[in-house]
């Protein structure tokens, strides 16, 4: 009769635990993004339209809203953001956790900023004295969105914005990050560490190839790699660097000694890769 009673228990406990997942109207949406080498995650609760008359009714213009619904909705920066306030004008924020609120405008103006609590429900303890980051944005029309959809989003490699987007409006706020200083930190810490220096040295080659366009560094850097050990990675990207900077007949070279080591290596899709560029350059 008790292993009755225990086993009835469990029942009743795991049914109760299961019964409190159930569905939410502005269900938590987290959300992780790379700006660079800059880390980003939001975090908000997505209110849906469901007929409602939304800016103006449910959200009232000029009040604060908490740009979402439940807790305020949160931005986590792994380094320093850059915000233009208009003109010569910026704001940074600091890498760290921030609510996100919003004013909203009938006139299309509104006011999106930062602010270091993070810890309330809403906006009823809303202070602006904690506000960091305030700017004005323009609102713009946009196909209907039923849920809120909070984004970053017209991501490069030096920036993005924070895209807003409900019912049938759209607020983006642009930021910068300061990817060149961020990533010769990161090249620096590298090569102090000294571990699989030929990729590191590499993969910096790579990031001054692609991203820079400084082909001086980036061959400074896949000769260091090259010099410590051969693969027709860091060879066929000494090749692609010489092509850019005209030398055709020393790319070619080098994309040929990559394709043999390739070839080795019984990579058949890096040799068909080598070999098209080969026939390109040759044209």
């Amino acid at each position: 009769m008790k292993n009755l009673f225990l086993t009835a228990a469990g029942v009743l406990t795991a049914l109760f635990i299961n019964a409190q997942d159930l569905p939410k109207l502005s269900p938590v949406s987290k959300s992780e993004h790379v700006v660079g080498v800059t880390k980003i995650t939001l975090q908000y609760s997505r209110p849906s339209v469901r007929g409602r008359e939304i800016f103006g009714e449910l959200v009232p213009y000029n009040e604060v809203w908490r740009l979402g619904a439940n807790e305020p909705t949160k931005i986590t920066t792994s380094e320093i953001l850059v915000f233009s306030a208009g003109g010569d004008s910026v704001q940074t924020l600091m890498p760290g956790t921030y609510a996100i609120f919003a004013f909203p405008s009938a006139e299309g103006n509104w006011r999106i900023v930062l602010n270091s609590d993070i810890e309330q429900w809403g906006a009823g303890n809303y202070d602006a004295s904690k506000n960091l980051i305030d700017l004005n944005v323009k609102a713009v029309g946009n196909p209907f969105t039923e849920t809120l959809l909070i984004d970053i989003n017209e991501v490069t490699p030096y920036g993005a914005s924070i895209v807003i987007c409900w019912d049938k409006i759209k607020v983006s706020v642009p930021f910068s990050v300061d990817t060149k200083t961020h990533a010769a930190r990161n090249i620096e810490a590298a090569i102090a560490a000294g571990k699989d220096l030929g990729k590191v040295y590499n993969a910096a080659a790579n990031y001054h190839f692609n991203i820079t366009e400084d082909y001086n560094t980036a061959i400074s850097y896949v000769d260091k790699s090259i010099e410590l050990a051969k693969s027709y990675s860091n060879l066929f990207l000494k090749a692609r660097i010489l092509q850019k900077q005209g030398e055709v007949k020393e790319a070619i070279k080098y994309a040929e000694e990559a394709k043999e080591m390739a070839e080795a290596e019984k990579n058949d899709r890096w040799v068909s890769y080598i070999q098209e560029n080969i026939d390109a350059w040759k044209k």
